[in-house]
């Protein structure tokens, strides 16, 4: 009798132990859910701390010490310009005003001509990249300076005489362009831009000398007609370059946005 209760409740025993192990097992599970449920929030968080820290760093290198406005200075080299020297600002990515100025003068045999002019440029970013729409307005004075020879008959008598001849012109501008003008995040801007220079307003002033030629044979001078054909090769040159339309070619343009 006593071995038989005793098989009985160690068969008992070994029925109860694997109930015991499956509630244990799922109330260590129920106790990790929620653990793992508290994570999930603080997780979350973290990897939106982490997105918003990118964001800010990226449109800080977007931006310039002003904000969506960046400042810098350029130099470009063209024509009819030769050099220029400008600053630009930059707004959003999306336009920009630009001023320039510029000076140039060369002498070639027995011709000296000066260049001088500024403009301001607006431009529009089409799709908020490099390329861009856009048109100056300016203001350019144009000297150029000649002598040669003039020869003529003066009573009978083949004479030559050094002459002068200077011509002013002066005349504003509007340039509609098209360009690129790539900018990076780190500052510096790289361009070109094409457009039509139409000039406007233009004046001229010429002006002759003669050495050597007294106030009685200046005139005859004038009336020669080398002297003729001179001045009007002179007129002509102005007229192209102070009332014409002429072809306007930024061939590099580099500068530094801050």
């Amino acid at each position: 009798m006593i071995g038989r209760r005793a098989a009985q409740a160690a068969l008992f025993v070994l029925c109860l132990c694997p109930q015991m192990g499956l509630a244990q097992d799922e109330g260590e599970a129920a106790s990790a859910e929620p653990a793992a449920e508290e994570a999930k929030p603080s997780t979350i968080k973290s990897d939106a701390a982490e997105l918003k820290a990118k964001a800010e760093a990226f449109q800080d290198k977007a931006h310039g010490v002003l904000g969506d406005f960046r400042v810098g200075p350029h130099v470009a080299v063209g024509i009819p310009h030769p050099m220029t020297v400008g600053l630009d600002v930059v707004y959003a990515d999306l336009v920009s005003l630009s001023f320039g100025s510029g000076r140039f003068g060369h002498k070639f045999d027995t011709t000296e001509i000066e260049l001088t002019n500024w403009d301001l440029t607006a431009r529009w970013y089409v799709f908020r990249g490099s390329f861009y729409l856009g048109a100056a307005y300016g203001h350019q004075t144009i000297i150029g300076k000649g002598t040669k020879d003039v020869t003529f008959d003066y009573n009978g008598v083949e004479l030559t005489v050094p002459s002068t001849i200077r011509l002013e012109i002066e005349s504003n501008y509007l340039t509609p362009q098209l360009g690129w003008f790539a900018r990076w995040d780190w500052g510096l801007t790289l361009g070109f831009e094409l457009g039509l220079q139409m000039p406007s307003g233009a004046k001229s002033e010429l002006q002759t000398s003669f050495s050597n030629v007294s106030t009685a044979a200046e005139e005859t001078v004038r009336n020669s007609a080398d002297y003729k054909k001179n001045k009007k090769d002179v007129e002509d040159l102005g007229k192209t370059l102070g009332e014409k339309p002429i072809p306007y070619i930024t061939l590099l343009k580099v500068g530094f946005l801050f």
